[in-house]
């Protein structure tokens, strides 16, 4: 080939390249998802009920449990969790332990109704407040269970605690960057038993997920919360999620409070991540920082340095992790009243979804 022709063919090579590279990468923009993952905390923890060994024990322990949930200042720490939504926009939303806490005459027989908290309500409603819009697109219940909580030798109410994971969607974004094809949601079949008074009960844990179209692709969000006291379930519980709804050709995105820590070699995250999921912070950040839990006591007024990253974002097939962070954990997240938003820090990250 002359030395002309060849340098007329590179030419158009370079002018050829230079036109298309812009489009290769606006199409790449188009699919930008932005995802999130929350653990909401309900205020209180639970190990003194399952701990008790008296009926008397039990009903004093069940009101201290709902005392602290009313102490932790439910309004305030929702508006805090509010603004990180709000201010990071993402797209789609995982949630965790999305309480809802009722009451009612003690000792009724008929299931108590009066909503004390409804923290899924209130964060729609605060996040419409604040401009950003967004719906329930799946909800899994987990534990309801009712038990009658004492508070003074003259106060006793039943007290109904309600468990979910939840996953939201903007509802403001034009059908062809969010159209909900189909959602899904279930409990695990591996739950862990506890005795309690001499019964034994099992305390269930879920997954919700959906199916969702963006840009003419479809790809499948899958939020979970695996088991927190007994590793073996835990491990179980994260095979399911493999076999169940992550088993599919679909990218898929799988975010949630895996309890497993990411930075301490967790096995239930190895298991995730053997099976060919990528971690979102790990391929963006330093695996030694992004630290999740615990960022407070049972008081969440009580404040701790985390040191575990059991809050993911996980992606496989055709996606991308191009940036992902951490919200809720700095000083200036504390409410007014002293409080962390959460016991938990959350995860937003944006993929881009491929062609």
């Amino acid at each position: 080939m002359k030395p002309i022709a060849m340098t007329v063919k590179i030419l158009v090579l370079i002018i050829f390249i230079s036109i298309c590279a812009p489009f290769a990468h606006a199409n790449e923009s188009e699919r930008q998802l932005k995802v999130m993952t929350y653990n909401m905390y309900p205020g209180t923890e639970f190990s003194g009920i399952f701990l008790s060994q008296s009926p008397q024990e039990l009903v004093f322990e069940v009101g201290e449990a709902f005392t602290d949930a009313q102490a932790s200042n439910v309004p305030e720490r929702i508006d805090e969790i509010a603004d990180q939504i709000a201010s990071g926009q993402p797209d789609i939303v995982g949630l965790q332990e999305v309480a809802l806490w009722r009451f009612g005459f003690p000792q009724d027989q008929a299931p108590a109704q009066a909503v004390a908290f409804d923290f899924l309500q209130m964060l729609l409603d605060r996040l419409e407040a604040r401009g950003a819009h967004y719906a329930t697109i799946s909800v899994q219940t987990n534990l309801d269970a009712e038990l009658t909580g004492v508070f003074s030798p003259t106060s006793a109410l039943d007290i109904r605690y309600t468990d979910r994971v939840v996953i939201i969607g903007r509802t403001d974004l034009p059908t062809s960057d969010l159209k909900i094809e189909s959602v899904s949601a279930g409990t695990f079949n591996t739950l862990l038993p506890l005795e309690l008074l001499g019964s034994t009960l099992t305390v269930p844990r879920g997954w919700t997920s959906a199916d969702i179209k963006h840009r003419g692709k479809t790809y499948r969000f899958i939020n979970a919360h695996l088991e927190s006291f007994y590793e073996p379930v835990q491990w179980a519980q994260a095979s399911e999620l493999l076999q169940g709804p992550a088993n599919t050709e679909l990218p898929t995105i799988l975010a949630g409070d895996f309890n497993s820590d990411a930075a301490g070699g967790g096995f239930s995250y190895q298991i995730i991540t053997g099976a060919g999921f990528s971690d979102a912070w790990s391929v963006t950040n330093s695996a030694q920082s992004g630290f999740t839990w615990p960022l407070s006591d049972e008081n969440p007024s009580v404040i701790f340095n985390p040191t575990q990253r059991v809050d993911l974002i996980l992606s496989r097939g055709a996606l991308t992790a191009s940036s992902s962070g951490v919200v809720g954990e700095e000083s200036d997240d504390i409410t007014t009243s002293g409080f962390r938003p959460s016991d938990h820090a959350g995860v937003i990250a944006k993929l881009v979804l491929h062609p």
